[in-house]
């Protein structure tokens, strides 16, 4: 039962995968809009810029697809990597 979550945790994870490529690639962008937020690299020494996201909600896109341009895409591919490696990596009770 465990071997058969494994399996389905990473196949939707390469499912998200592709699905994350395909909407970032082939589907159209919509226009970006500053946060207001100022994002710095290299342990804030810099250079650093605005933080810029792409507006979606006016896209003629389905629904699945501006889930998948949003973050919240991208937190459910980090989840199912997470949880894809905690359970490929335990260890069960019952071996010696």
């Amino acid at each position: 039962m465990k071997r058969v979550l494994i399996i389905l945790i990473w196949i939707s994870f390469f499912i998200t995968s592709f699905l994350i490529y395909y909407v970032h690639h082939f589907l159209p962008e919509g226009p970006s809009y500053s946060t207001g937020e100022v994002v710095c690299m290299n342990d804030e020494r810099g250079p650093c810029g605005e933080k810029y996201q792409e507006d979606v909600r006016n896209l003629d896109i389905p629904n699945w697809a501006k889930f998948f341009k949003t973050s919240d895409g991208w937190l459910l591919w980090w989840a199912l990597l997470f949880a894809g490696g905690i359970m490929s990596n335990k260890k069960d009770g019952n071996e010696g």
